[in-house]
């Protein structure tokens, strides 16, 4: 209400009088007092379309923080950016509720029929009350009535009944009609602003006074990055991440930034109609006081007027102010978090620098140590079998600590490469089961007592000298013949290096000696000096075993020495048998192993030049005799 100590208060008595001085205007025909909104409807859905896209983009980078310090401000970033957009949407609401600008004099033509509507409904609704009280009583009534008067009470109860029913239909109708009229337009701002809100739930009014959102639970986060313990593939995977994640953060520094100078570009035109409304209401607090009745009611028109103005120019930046405050927290969270992310960046990639020094470092001394040995082998070790086995297991020292330095290089987790390397060696196992058993044979094979470059071995029934001995495979020169004179056949046998774990699969002389005992048998029928032959022919068989007994003497010490054993020297020596027949002299006698078949054949003729030049010894003239080379 308009009172003149009002207006005899107009230099700035109080803050409220104030505000309400601000309020009178110029008289109601001035366009400046219609109200209507002061932001087009096209910049206003395109700030919302612009925070609502915002927002979606912040819902994208908050989604998986790597650590806690990330899942807190994510969990902040998530709440300001909520906050901001309500703010958004409650702004918007607040411009659609000003009537749009027009040229007629009555903005709402349908107000009228809208009243004329709603009394009727009101008084329809009434009348249902009424009706429904007068069934009631009626039928209280017919409970304990009878005769005549129950029968007039049931005549009134179906007439009331057929009114309330009426009336009912009468009210129903009204209300469907005027929620009919009063639907927002599809094509209207408010309809506009509420399609873009329910694409974002939580913006809705509903939600403002909603438990805040919770920060993102740690158990669904990334799990813990720890950079000094990871691999060459998990630092590259994390710069990478890390550094994509930070261009994310960058965009939408810049997207916010966007939205920031919108909001402000929104907030001047309501700033300059609140100025607008100040400097009205100033020059009508200064206007003399009037004891005019019709002015004072006008000016009373004038200033409810301008209050529902002032109402609504607040509704609208109010959010505005709030949300500017909400959008620079957003922002600092922003630039806080692309902070974290920087730190996390450079501990990446320094610790990736390092792992790849060191394991350029580390490859380079193992290389130099490789040819290091390799020049100490071919200069130190003159045997070429020993150099090759030393040669061999470099490379394969080398190869092994090569794999294993690589592996731990790029390796991050080192539990799941220990599940992952017990499958796959019990795979390689037993699909390479003969492959593994060859290299582990072929150590056997090279080692002190093994097989070495031309010794005679007999492997599953073949018979060859050594070729070769190699990581997977031996090579054998084959023998072939009938007796102990086996002769080259020209062919090449080879065999995994697993054969030498198969039963009596491989037969070798022993280490050092290069010889064989055999024997030779002379069989005599009838009498004959037997101890006089027994002499003889061990004196000839030990004539031709004093060419070589130097050498079959020295393999046999050779032995002694590298296997600690102490034997009797071998020697030519005899045997006699008697027999139904008569009896046989054997004698025994080493041989080189590559004049088997000479020596065998000088002891045999030998032997028969000196039965035949003297015969009295083997029994006379028809004394008969019989000569054999066997095995010893």
């Amino acid at each position: 209400m308009w009172c003149p100590t009002f207006a005899t208060a107009a230099p700035r008595r109080a803050f409220h009088w104030a505000v309400l001085g601000l309020l009178l205007l110029l008289p109601a025909t001035d366009p400046g007092l219609r109200a209507q909104r002061p932001l087009p409807d096209e910049d206003i859905l395109q700030y919302l379309g612009q925070a609502s896209t915002w927002y979606r983009n912040v819902g994208a980078v908050v989604q998986t923080p790597a650590d806690s310090t990330q899942t807190i401000l994510a969990g902040a970033l998530r709440q300001s950016s909520l906050e901001t957009v309500r703010l958004a949407f409650e702004f918007a609401r607040a411009q659609a509720a000003i009537p749009p600008a027009t040229t007629s004099e009555n903005p709402q033509p349908d107000a009228s029929r809208s009243r004329t509507l709603a009394q009727s409904a009101a008084a329809a609704a009434q009348r249902v009350e009424q009706a429904q009280l007068e069934l009631d009583r009626l039928n209280l009534q017919l409970q304990t009535a009878g005769g005549a008067v129950r029968a007039r009470l049931q005549a009134q109860r179906d007439e009331v009944t057929s009114e309330f029913n009426f009336a009912k239909a009468r009210r129903d109708a009204l209300r469907t009609l005027i929620g009919f009229l009063s639907s927002p337009d599809e094509n209207g701002l408010a309809a506009k602003i509420a399609a873009l809100e329910r694409a974002i739930p939580d913006a809705a009014p509903t939600h403002k006074a909603a438990v805040e959102p919770p920060v993102p639970a740690r158990s669904t986060a990334a799990p813990e990055f720890h950079p000094e313990s990871s691999g060459i593939v998990g630092l590259t995977a994390e710069v990478f991440s890390v550094s994509q994640r930070m261009n994310q953060l960058d965009r939408l520094a810049q997207e916010t930034d966007a939205l920031r100078q919108t909001a402000e570009k929104l907030r001047v035109p309501l700033r300059n109609a609140l100025r607008d409304v100040i400097r009205r209401g100033d020059a009508v607090a200064q206007l003399p006081e009037s004891s005019n009745i019709e002015a004072l009611n006008a000016q009373r028109k004038q200033i409810d007027a301008m209050l529902a103005r002032f109402k609504q120019l607040s509704a609208s930046s109010s959010p505005l102010s709030e949300q500017s405050a909400q959008i620079n927290s957003s922002r600092s969270r922003i630039l806080e978090w692309r902070r974290v992310l920087n730190e996390r960046y450079n501990s990446a990639l320094r610790y990736l620098l390092l792992r790849i020094g060191m394991l350029g470092i580390a490859l380079l001394l193992i290389f130099a140590v490789s040819e290091l040995a390799r020049r100490a082998t071919v200069r130190y070790v003159h045997d070429l079998r020993r150099r090759r086995q030393f040669l061999v297991l470099r490379r394969i020292v080398v190869g092994c600590a090569v794999g294993l330095l690589v592996v731990l290089s790029f390796v991050t987790e080192f539990g799941s490469l220990a599940t992952f390397a017990g499958f796959s060696a019990a795979g390689i196992a037993v699909a390479m089961q003969s492959v593994i058993l060859s290299v582990v044979a072929y150590f056997f094979l090279v080692g002190r007592w093994g097989v070495r470059v031309g010794d005679r071995v007999t492997v599953s029934g073949v018979t060859g000298e050594v070729a070769d001995v190699g990581l997977f495979r031996l090579y054998l020169l084959e023998l072939g013949g009938a007796g102990p004179a086996l002769q080259p056949t020209g062919r090449i046998v080879v065999f995994p290096n697993a054969v030498f774990f198969q039963p009596s699969a491989m037969f070798k002389q022993l280490p050092g000696i290069d010889y064989i005992w055999r024997a030779v048998i002379v069989r005599f029928t009838g009498r004959a000096e037997y101890a006089e032959l027994e002499r003889r022919l061990l004196g000839a068989v030990e004539a031709i075993w004093a060419e070589y007994r130097e050498i079959v003497e020295r393999q046999h010490s050779n032995f002694q020495s590298s296997l600690l054993v102490n034997t009797e020297a071998p020697r030519p020596e005899s045997r006699i048998r008697f027999t139904d027949a008569g009896f046989e002299i054997t004698i025994r006698y080493p041989v080189e192993l590559r004049r088997v078949a000479e020596i065998d054949d000088r002891i045999t003729r030998e032997a028969i030049r000196l039965l035949e030049a003297q015969p009295d010894l083997a029994g006379g003239e028809g004394a008969k005799f019989k000569i054999e080379s066997v095995a010893g």
